[in-house]
């Protein structure tokens, strides 16, 4: 699509009427999507967490491994919750008010930070769970099968989250490159 086709599209668009009231209660903070949506997700992850760290220490022996085990699966269950507030202020400051152009490669800059982030955060909390859960477990033929199974797993999750974000990056890409070729 080049940006001829974008106009002729955008000018077949029937606009909704909204006073200027109901659009400054959109831009809102209560009331944007995004900003609700990841808002949810984040009361979500901290209820289920919180649940899972109190009831870690007697179902899953935490209090037989030594503190700095529990110290790292605690930092672990963290790393989410700190990734989607990250990911919360994210979007909150999208622009700074510049031309599109500009504000789509600061835009673009910014992803770049957030996927790489996002990456080394899952990373992460998947070393610290296995940390916990593999610490003083006597090793055997199957029990190495089933590691090597979840590694497997994790680095089929990592793959398939760049991926994602590759194709994301391609796209973005794209869109700024039209906005060149318009010029």
């Amino acid at each position: 699509m080049n940006i001829d086709d974008l106009k002729s599209e955008w000018n077949a668009v029937d606009t909704i009427s909204k006073s200027e009231k109901a659009l400054l209660n959109m831009l809102k903070e209560n009331q944007h999507p995004v900003l609700k949506s990841i808002r949810r997700q984040i009361q979500i992850e901290v209820t289920a967490w919180s649940l899972f760290l109190l009831v870690y220490y007697s179902m899953f022996d935490g209090d037989k491994k030594p503190f700095w085990v529990n110290a790292v699966l605690v930092v672990t269950l963290m790393l989410p919750i700190l990734h989607s507030v990250y990911g919360y202020f994210y979007n909150k400051y999208l622009t700074d008010g510049s031309d599109v152009k500009r504000a789509l490669e600061q835009l673009y800059v910014r992803l770049k930070k957030y996927a790489l982030i996002s990456i080394f955060i899952r990373l992460g909390f998947a070393g610290g769970l296995m940390c916990f859960f593999t610490y003083n477990v006597n090793f055997n033929g199957s029990k190495y099968c089933f590691l090597m199974l979840i590694i497997t797993v994790l680095v089929l999750q990592i793959a398939f989250l760049c991926a994602i974000w590759r194709k994301r990056f391609k796209h973005f890409k794209f869109i700024i490159s039209t906005f060149y070729e318009s010029e």
